[in-house]
């Protein structure tokens, strides 16, 4: 596994940026940056599965490791699904994919919040992984200081 991580510097609040990241009519917004029709469903809540997905081509599932709300998240990936729904965990990508991690640090400084997104991921998703988030900060930025 390789660790990558992007930081953004938000002038809002850390309950905003909070609100931004894990409330699906925010999400489905900025996490278009990774898939046209991207969307979750399940709870935060540690413990708890969330499946992240675009209905026209699949996606994964996840359990959250780690919830501090307006603070932290953290969660791995526990499986990959096709449109079917049907749950994979032995082919190739799965197996790439399976133990993924992903940690949202949101850190309040002096006049902002400071947003740290760290990945852990097989080599094999680098690309998409700095492409997603290249696209995706910039929409979270907007998204928060738009309405802060």
């Amino acid at each position: 596994m390789l660790t990558l991580t992007y930081q953004l510097e938000i002038m809002a609040s850390p309950k905003r940026v909070w609100h931004v990241l894990t409330h699906s009519e925010y999400y489905s917004l900025w996490a278009k940056a990774f898939s046209p029709n991207s969307q979750f469903s399940g709870n935060w809540g540690e413990g708890e599965q969330i499946c992240f997905f675009d209905p026209e081509l699949g996606g994964t599932k996840a359990i959250v490791d780690r919830l501090e709300r307006n603070h932290h998240l953290e969660y791995h990936h526990i499986s990959i699904f096709g449109v079917d729904q049907i749950q994979e965990i032995d082919s190739d990508s799965a197996r790439k994919w399976i133990g993924s991690r992903e940690t949202y640090q949101i850190e309040q400084t002096d006049h902002s919040t400071l947003l740290v997104v760290t990945i852990e991921t097989h080599p094999d998703f680098v690309a998409m992984f700095n492409d997603g988030w290249e696209k995706a900060l910039p929409q979270i930025k907007m998204i928060c200081e738009q309405q802060e």
